[in-house]
């Protein structure tokens, strides 16, 4: 009797040894590579066509039987061979310190089986399988996310205590359990559901899930695949649940606080702005910050409407250097704006959106620019006629002495003092006295338009600087002009008209060998020597004009 090649196959990929006898013959048809290992002492008793007694005759001489009778467990094997007896246990034997169970099968054609089984493999292949069980249970108990393992009856055969603590249990009363039997059912239909997804194109999923458990609702993150055996056979499935409740949640919070943020950002009396590093092109502004540097007036809003290509890499190199930018004060005058606004600035580096940036912080000064700006005229303007007042008058004299020391630079001081305003004021009141007094510092501006400095010193008298605008013969000229524009009449609100004469005393002098306060006393004195001429009269400083004055 031959065996085909396929039989022979199959038998090759057992781990047992296989040895396939003909019954009616009693001789030894094939044995696979497994049972040759097993008997290689007595391998030559395995060919084909072997008589099975010499087999046996191997095993009777080499083998210890469990029952101690080599002889009569030999002879009962070949009755149950031949087919006399149908017991299908034979008794275990040992070959060294080798262990082995084999039984009788109906083989393929008719043939005997004798299969062999090491019992050592057996059992260390039991006790690896438990190991390996009780490292799967210990690899899972050990892990922080809930874990568990189903069969295809949908028993969880494996947990850990954060899977049963997550569905409101123990692992005691979850482990042999149907997840139906322990679980919420909002837990078992979405798990459920999801595990049907699995498949063999498909053999894992991924995917955010909500249940409840009591009154407490749930949002985790669900994995689940296919588990296989050794053969590659679907046995199971393996889930875990990531709880994000808690970053859900925290995700909530941030949102609205972002949108809460957002909303205070969006309606704050500040500008608030971020532009990008590289271009300038702004990201992200609030309604402030538009409002005040007119953004949305042309098709690209970049941070140029605050700062001019010149400025704008030493700021931001300065921005860098400083790590921010504090309080700048820029003058921003848009297309659309009937006047300039100032803005205070601060500016500092940031990521947005994962790009370079700039934060953008501005707010309007112009209203306490203007404040600064009027009472910076207050403390040197007069309030009556707008000109310089006196102690401006003498500031601008005392830098004009320090920057032109001792150069050649012509100069000239005017005291122009009127005639006769008391007389006015008593008849026609003060407001006649101040409407001349604001017309005498237009008529000034107009004659003595070159002047450095034109000045109401007090009451009704002027003063006027001359920094190297020309000679005595100039301010000779300059003096008659202003006699006679004050020779005009001024116009009263009463409708009436008042002329009110001046007398002008003026002295010439070299700017940087000169002390300007000296001048001053000597432009007075010739004021009042033009007045003691008699009114309307410009008197240019001479010696003469103080005979006692020492000479020397």
């Amino acid at each position: 009797m031959a065996l085909n090649s396929g039989i022979k196959a199959t038998a090759a990929l057992s781990r047992d040894g296989i040895i396939l006898i003909e019954k009616n013959g009693l001789v030894i048809l094939h044995a696979n590579p497994a049972a040759e290992a097993i008997f290689a002492d007595g391998v030559s008793t395995l060919r084909a066509g072997t008589e099975v007694k010499q087999f046996l005759a191997f095993l009777a001489k080499n083998a210890e039987f469990a029952n101690g009778d080599a002889k009569g467990a030999v002879r009962e094997t070949l009755e149950y061979v031949s087919g006399k007896k149908g017991k299908a246990d034979l008794t275990d034997f040992a070959l060294g310190k080798r262990k082995f169970t084999w039984r009788r099968h109906d083989g393929p054609d008719g043939a005997v089986a004798l299969v062999v089984r090491d019992i050592g493999k057996a059992e260390e292949l039991a006790r690896s399988l438990a190991d390996h069980k009780t490292f799967i249970q210990h690899m899972i108990e050990v892990l922080p996310t809930p874990v568990y393992l189903k069969n295809l009856d949908g028993v969880i055969n494996r947990c850990n205590a954060a899977f049963a603590e997550l569905i409101g249990s123990s692992q005691d009363q979850v482990i042999g359990k149907n997840l139906a039997d322990v679980a919420d059912r909002s837990l078992v239909d979405v798990i459920t559901s999801k595990e049907k997804t699995l498949s063999d194109t498909f053999d894992h999923t991924r995917d955010e899930i909500s249940f409840a458990v009591g009154d407490i609702v749930r949002t985790v993150m669900f994995a689940a695949a296919r588990l296989k055996g050794p053969s590659g056979a679907i046995v199971g499935t393996i889930g875990s649940l990531v709880d994000i409740t808690s970053l859900k949640n925290a995700q909530a919070e941030i949102a609205a606080a972002t949108e809460r943020l957002t909303g205070l950002l969006e309606h704050a009396p500040v500008g608030v702005a971020i532009s990008n590093r590289a271009d300038g092109k702004f990201s992200f502004y609030n309604q402030t910050f538009a409002r005040l540097v007119k953004l949305g007036e042309d098709d690209e809003n970049t941070d140029a409407v605050l700062l001019s290509d010149r400025y704008r890499a030493q700021s931001l190199s300065d921005m860098d250097m400083l790590g921010e930018l504090s309080d700048v004060e820029l003058r921003i005058r848009r297309p659309s704006m009937s006047e300039a606004i100032w803005v205070k600035t601060n500016i500092e580096p940031m990521d947005f959106e994962g790009e370079p940036s700039v934060l953008w912080w501005i707010s309007d000064i112009t209203k306490e620019k203007q404040a600064a700006r009027e009472l910076q005229n207050k403390a040197n303007n007069d309030e009556l006629t707008g000109l310089a007042n006196r102690a401006r008058f003498l500031q601008k004299m005392t830098q004009s002495e320090l920057v032109l020391r001792g150069t050649v630079a012509p100069a000239a001081l005017f005291i122009v003092d009127l005639d006769r305003l008391r007389e006015l004021n008593n008849k026609q009141g003060h407001s006649a006295g101040d409407a001349v007094l604001i017309e005498t510092a237009k008529r000034l501006k107009r004659a003595a338009r070159r002047a450095e400095e034109i000045s109401r010193l007090g009451g009704d008298q002027f003063g006027l600087l001359f920094i190297n605008k020309g000679d005595e013969n100039y301010m000779i000229e300059t003096a008659n002009a202003i006699l006679k524009e004050m020779e005009q009449p001024v116009s009263l609100e009463n409708g009436a008209e008042a002329t009110v004469t001046c007398s002008l005393g003026v002295v010439v002098f070299d700017a940087g060998l000169s002390d300007m306060n000296e001048q001053l006393r000597r432009a007075d004195k010739a004021m009042r020597a033009a007045k003691e001429a008699g009114s309307g009269q410009y008197r240019l400083y001479a010696r003469d004009i103080e005979p006692d004055l020492d000479q020397d």
